[in-house]
């Protein structure tokens, strides 16, 4: 059983993402259960190739990967390959995924505000003047007059 991605890949820590690309593609043909008869020893070889690109194959994954393997975390308590999973620079290596640490329920109003350009209590602006129907950004009363004639 292979030890690491690089070795699931069978390829090198050194290779270029193009190399990695080739290496999946070719083992992943071999490996596809489609043309093993839906077996199913094919089907998990396939999936482990398959986690092995997705982790090798971005770069953000790949570096926290490497790190990993560097501080000799290379198995997992099954023995199998060891998923990088939410290592802090996994964690702060999605795609712009923002989790609700900025978000507080308590500047909910201040937010409104600041997105609307009015309160959403007493329908000021910021600087506590009561808005006319016109300065209201969500009025679509003269939208809807005009549309429908009136």
């Amino acid at each position: 059983m292979a030890t690491t991605y690089y070795d699931l890949l069978e390829i090198t820590q050194q290779a270029t993402p193009d190399q990695i690309k080739q290496a999946y593609r070719k083992l992943a043909k071999r490996h596809h259960p489609d043309t093993n008869g839906g077996s199913q020893e094919a089907e998990k070889r396939f999936k482990e190739v398959h986690e092995a690109y997705e982790t090798l194959g971005d770069p953000d994954k790949r570096s926290a990967y490497d790190e990993q393997l560097a501080a000799g975390a290379q198995r997992a308590p099954g023995g199998g390959p060891k998923k990088p999973g939410r290592t802090a620079a996994a964690a702060g290596a999605g795609a712009g995924n923002k989790t609700g640490a900025d978000f507080d329920i308590n500047q909910m109003s201040q937010q409104f505000e600041q997105f609307f350009g009015f309160h959403p209590k007493n329908k000021a602006d910021g600087n506590g003047k009561p808005l006319n129907k016109k300065s209201n950004p969500l009025d679509t009363t003269d939208l809807f007059n005009r549309f429908f004639g009136k």
